[in-house]
C-alpha cells in the first residue's frame, strides 16, 4: 500500500479506537441519567426495562455498524488508490524500461539502484553488474570522476535539479561517450531525501555534426575571406582600369574633336579655293571640269565623314542636344531630296505627294541628317539607272518614313548589325562602295533620341528598304 495512504488510514483508525468507546459510553450515561431515569421514576419499571433492551439492542449495534461501514469505505478507497498507484507505477516502470535514453535511479548514498535497458544499451553494463555501484564510475576513473559526481550531487541538492549538463562518460569497454545529463532530486512525502534520478542521452553524433559544421564554417569563412580579398583586388584593378579607360575616352574625345576641327578648317578652305578657281577660269577644258567634279565629291564626302565623327563623339559622350518641336514632314523630305539631286543629278528619286499628314514631334535638323544619310546610302549601293523611292505613312501614334533602293539588297546580312558602329556589310578590300560604317549608327541614335524606331528589311521587288518612325505631335 502507498505509504502516504497507509499513514492516513492508520491515523483514522487510531482516532476511531478512542472515539468509539467514548461515544458509546457517553450515550449510555446520557440515556441512563436522563431519559431512562425519568421513564423509571414516572412511568414505571416495566417500560423502562423494555426501553433499556431496545436502546442497547438497537442504538449500540447501529453505532458499531456505522463505524464499521466507515472503516470499510476507508479501506476500499485506500485499496483503489493503491491499485491506481500500482498501475501508474507499472506504466512508469514500463516507460522507463523501454526508454531509449539511459534512466538511472540513485539511492540517498549515490549508489545505483535502478538501471533501465536504455542505460544497458548505452554503457554496456547489465543491471546486476552495475547495481550498488557509484555513478562516478560512469564518469571514468580517477579524481576527476569523483569531483564531477560530487559537484553533481551538491548541485542537485541545492537547486533540486541539473538540466542539460554536457559531460564525457565511459562505457564498459572504456570508450568515451559524449553525453547530456539531467538529474533530479527525489524526496518522500515527508520531504526526506531518497536520492536522485539521472537521465543520460548520447549526443556523440550531434557533437560530430556540430564539429563538422564548425569545420565547414571555418573553411567557408576562410574561403569567403580569400574570395573577399580577391574581389577587393579585382575591384582595385577594375577601378584602375576604369580610370585608365576614362582617361583614354577623354583623350579620344579630345583627339576626335581636335582632328575633326583641324580637318574641317582646311576642308572649308579647299572647297572655297575650288569654287574660286572654277569661277575665275575663263575657259575650262574637259579635264578641269572632271577634276572639279571629283574635288567637289571628295570634299563633300570628307565633310560628311567629319560631321558623322563629330556626331558619334557627341552621342557617345552624352552631349547630344535635341530641339524637338512639331514639324511638317513633306517640306523636310523635299528639302533633302533637292539637296541630294544637286549632288547626283543623274539619279531619279521619287517623292510622295501625300497632303494632310499630321505633324511630327521631332528635331528638324536631325531629321534632315537622317534622311540625307539614308538617301546617300541608297544612291551609293544602287545601280546608276535605278530609281530610289521615298515614302511616308502615318497613323494616330507615329509617322513612318522609308527609303527604297534597288541595289543588291540585304542577302546574307544581319539587319541589326547594319546599325552598329563601324559595321560594314562588305569589308573586303574590293568593296564596291566607299564607306566608314558610322552613318547608320548615327541615324539609329538620332532616331532613338527622338522617341522613334529604325530598321532595314529586304524589298519584295529587290533591293532594300530602310525605314524609321517619328512620334506624332
Amino acid at each position: 500500500m502507498n505509504p502516504a495512504l497507509n499513514s492516513v488510514l492508520q491515523k483514522r483508525l487510531s482516532l476511531l479506537r478512542w472515539v468509539l468507546p467514548i461515544v458509546l459510553g457517553g450515550l449510555a450515561v446520557v440515556y441512563e441519567t436522563g431519559l431512562g431515569r425519568w421513564i423509571h421514576d414516572v412511568i414505571g419499571a416495566y417500560l423502562y426495562f423494555n426501553l433499556d433492551v431496545l436502546f442497547y439492542a438497537i442504538a449500540v449495534p447501529l453505532v458499531v455498524f456505522t463505524t464499521l461501514t466507515l472503516i470499510r469505505d476507508w479501506i476500499d478507497k485506500a485499496e483503489r488508490a493503491q491499485q491506481q498507484a500500482q498501475v501508474s507505477e507499472r506504466r512508469l516502470g514500463a516507460v522507463m524500461a523501454a526508454s531509449a535514453d539511459a534512466i538511472i535511479s540513485l539511492d540517498a548514498h549515490g549508489k545505483i539502484e535502478l538501471w533501465n535497458s536504455g542505460a544497458e544499451l548505452l554503457f554496456g553494463y547489465t543491471e546486476q553488474e552495475i547495481f550498488g555501484k557509484s555513478l562516478a564510475r560512469l564518469f571514468g576513473s580517477g579524481e576527476g570522476a569523483t569531483v564531477e559526481f560530487q559537484w553533481l550531487s551538491h548541485a542537485v541538492q541545492d537547486a533540486g535539479f541539473v538540466r542539460g549538463h554536457e559531460t564525457t562518460c565511459v562505457d564498459a569497454q572504456g570508450r568515451e561517450i559524449a553525453a547530456e545529463l539531467t538529474a533530479t532530486r527525489l524526496v518522500d512525502a515527508g520531504g526526506k531525501p531518497l536520492g536522485m534520478s539521472v537521465i543520460v542521452r548520447d549526443v556523440t553524433e550531434r557533437k560530430h555534426r556540430e564539429d563538422e559544421i564548425r569545420r565547414l564554417n571555418t573553411t567557408l569563412s576562410e574561403q569567403v575571406s580569400a574570395r573577399t580579398r580577391e574581389l577587393g583586388d579585382k575591384v582595385d584593378q577594375l577601378a584602375r582600369a576604369n580610370a585608365g579607360l576614362k582617361a583614354l575616352d577623354q583623350m579620344r574625345t579630345e583627339f576626335v574633336s581636335l582632328v575633326s576641327h583641324q580637318i574641317r578648317a582646311p576642308l572649308t578652305n579647299m572647297r572655297g579655293a575650288a569654287e574660286r578657281m572654277r569661277s575665275d577660269c575663263v575657259m575650262l577644258n574637259a579635264t578641269c571640269n572632271r577634276m572639279f567634279i571629283i574635288l567637289d565629291q571628295q570634299s563633300e564626302r570628307l565633310d560628311r565623314l567629319v560631321r558623322d565623327v563629330l556626331n558619334t563623339a557627341r552621342i557617345d559622350a552624352g552631349g547630344l542636344v535635341m530641339q524637338v518641336e512639331p514639324i511638317s514632314i513633306l517640306p523636310v523630305i523635299n528639302l533633302v531630296v533637292d539637296q541630294v539631286r544637286a549632288r547626283v543629278a543623274s539619279r531619279l528619286i521619287h517623292v510622295p505627294i501625300k497632303p494632310g499628314l499630321p505633324l511630327a514631334m521631332a528635331d528638324r535638323d536631325r531629321v534632315v541628317e537622317i534622311l540625307t544619310n539614308l538617301l546617300d546610302n541608297a544612291d551609293k549601293y544602287s545601280p546608276p539607272d535605278q530609281e530610289i523611292t521615298v515614302d511616308v505613312t502615318a497613323d494616330t501614334a507615329e509617322i513612318t518614313l522609308s527609303v527604297h533602293d534597288h541595289g543588291r539588297g540585304l542577302l546574307n546580312v544581319d539587319a541589326e548589325k547594319l546599325f552598329s558602329k563601324f559595321y560594314r556589310a562588305d569589308s573586303s578590300d574590293s568593296q564596291a562602295a566607299y564607306g566608314y560604317g558610322l552613318g547608320l549608327y548615327v541615324c539609329r541614335r538620332l532616331v532613338q533620341a527622338q522617341g522613334g524606331r529604325i530598321w532595314a528589311e529586304p524589298a519584295p521587288d529587290g533591293g532594300a528598304v530602310f525605314a524609321f518612325t517619328l512620334p506624332v505631335a
